[in-house]
């Protein structure tokens, strides 16, 4: 079996909770919940903020997701550009979080 080599260049996403978002960052790893959905666009909340995301979904609003993509910074906030949404409806939503916060 071959190892999978990884290119250091290129950074992995990095988990984040969307207050502790900054400039610096590049790619990022977002979870909440679904608030808001539209026209190739949704708005996740994860408890600390609201981020704006453009990924095509056909998850509802209310959902628990993850988003991974490229942060884009704006003068009045940040949005995500989305690469992949993963689906965490089967995850329990506040425990997540705590773990979350803990290992940060």
């Amino acid at each position: 079996m071959e190892a999978i080599r990884l290119n250091p260049l290129i950074p992995s996403y990095k988990e984040k909770f969307i207050k502790n978002l900054s400039k610096d960052d590049i790619k990022v790893a977002l979870s909440g919940v679904i608030v808001s959905k539209s026209d190739g666009k949704i708005i996740i909340d994860d408890t600390t903020g609201t981020i704006a995301t453009e990924v095509e979904t056909t998850l509802d609003v209310n959902n628990f997701v993850r988003i991974f993509g490229v942060l884009i910074p704006y003068e009045e906030g940040f949005e995500v550009q989305g690469h992949f949404i993963q689906d965490l409806s089967d995850v329990d939503a506040d425990r997540y979080i705590k773990v979350k916060s803990l290992l940060q």
